[in-house]
C-alpha cells in the first residue's frame, strides 16, 4: 500500500497497517539542498525539488507543501522578518482593515509560488504520496490585524475561499488549517464569536470536501475536554495535537473520541528533543494494544533544521517497525 492510499485510509477510519507519519519540513528542506530558505520558497523548481528530496530521504507517505503561519497575512500588507538562513518567518508588524491588496491577493507575495510548487508535487508524487498543504487557519490569520469581530471574519470569506479553491483544484489529499499559534486561547477565539466562525469554516471545509479532500485541524496544547467542543462546533475530518505528552490512558479517551466521532488523530511526537524516544515508547505501546485505525503520527510542529540527520533515520526505522 502506497502513502496516499494509507493517509486517506486512516482519514477515513479504516486503515490496517502501521500509522503513517506526516512530517512538517520547511526549514529542513532548504537545508537539505544547502539554500537559505527565504531563497528556497521564492523560486518553485527549487522548492519542489527539496521536498521531494527530504520525501525520498525519510520515506514517509504525506508530503506538506507549507509549514508558515506568515503566508496570508504578508500578501495582505503584514511585513514578516526572516529567522537567519533557515528559521520561519514571523510577522513583526502587523496590518490594518480593510485589506490591503486583497483584490489580488490571490497574485500577491508568495502565494503563486505556493499554488505552483504543490501542483507540481501532485504531477509528479500525486500517485504514490498524499499530497496536502498547511495555511493559516481564520482565527490565527486574523491576530495580526488586530482584535477580530464579528464582521471581520464574515469579512475574511471571499480570500479564504479564493485561497482554498487554488490549493484543492490541484488536487490536494489534504488541507491543514493551522490553529496552533493560538495555542490555549483557540477554544475562547472560536466560541466568542462561535456563529461567524462557524459559518465561514463550514463553507472552506465544505470546499475541501468538494474536492475530495480531508480538512484538518492544527491545534496547540488542546485539553481533551475541548476536543469535542471543537469538532462539534467546526466538524473537521480529522485534528492535530501539537504540544500534548499524553500517557497511554489519555491516548485510549482520545481513540474512544476518535471512535465516536469517526474523526482521525494526529499523534505529535517531540522530533529534536531529549523526550521523544521516551514519548514515542509511550504511544508505541498503545498503538500496539489497540491498532487504531485513525490515528497518524506527526513532528510536534516543524522539525528543527538543525536535527542530526541520524535522529531521522533511526527515527523512521522505529516508525517503520511499530505496529
Amino acid at each position: 500500500m502506497n502513502g496516499r492510499l494509507a493517509f486517506r485510509n486512516t482519514l477515513q477510519g479504516k486503515h490496517d497497517g502501521r500509522p503513517v507519519f506526516v512530517p512538517f519540513v520547511y526549514g529542513l528542506a532548504a537545508r537539505t539542498v544547502n539554500v537559505a530558505l527565504r531563497d528556497m520558497v521564492a523560486e518553485p523548481s527549487c522548492y519542489a525539488h527539496a521536498l521531494e528530496g527530504v520525501y525520498r530521504l525519510l520515506g514517509n507517505g504525506v508530503i506538506v507543501s507549507n509549514f508558515d503561519a506568515t503566508l496570508e497575512s504578508e500578501s495582505l500588507g503584514c511585513q514578516v522578518e526572516w529567522q537567519g538562513d533557515y528559521g520561519a518567518p514571523s510577522v513583526v508588524q502587523g496590518g490594518e482593515l480593510p485589506f490591503c491588496g486583497a483584490e489580488d491577493f490571490m497574485s500577491r507575495g508568495r502565494i503563486p509560488l505556493l499554488l505552483d510548487v504543490t501542483n507540481r508535487l501532485a504531477i509528479s508524487l500525486g500517485k504514490e504520496a498524499a499530497i496536502a498543504c498547511a495555511l493559516t487557519g481564520p482565527c490565527s490569520f486574523l491576530r495580526n490585524f488586530g482584535e477580530a469581530t464579528d464582521d471581520s471574519v464574515r469579512g475574511i470569506a471571499g480570500l479564504f475561499t479564493r485561497l482554498v479553491k487554488g490549493l484543492c483544484s490541484v488536487k490536494i489529499d489534504a488541507l491543514f488549517f493551522r490553529e496552533d499559534p493560538l495555542e490555549q486561547r483557540l477554544a475562547e477565539e472560536l466560541f466568542g464569536r462561535k456563529d461567524a466562525y462557524k459559518a465561514l469554516y463550514a463553507t472552506l471545509f465544505n470546499i475541501v470536501r468538494a474536492f475530495n479532500g480531508f480538512p484538518i485541524i492544527v491545534t496547540k496544547h488542546l485539553p481533551v475536554e475541548a476536543i469535542m467542543d471543537i469538532h462539534g462546533l467546526l466538524r473537521p475530518a480529522g485534528m492535530v495535537l501539537l504540544g500534548n505528552a499524553f500517557q497511554e490512558e489519555d491516548l485510549v479517551r482520545v481513540k474512544g473520541i476518535s471512535d465516536s466521532l469517526r474523526m482521525s488523530f494526529g499523534l505529535a511526537l517531540p522530533i529534536g528533543t531529549d523526550t521523544l524516544w521516551d514519548r514515542l515508547s509511550v504511544v508505541e505501546s498503545f498503538v500496539n494494544e489497540h491498532q487504531p485505525k485513525n490515528m497518524f503520527y506527526t513532528s510536534d510542529g516543524e522539525i528543527p533544521h538543525d536535527i542530526a540527520m541520524e535522529i531521522l533515520h533511526d527515527l523512521m526505522k522505529r516508525l517503520a517497525g511499530a505496529q
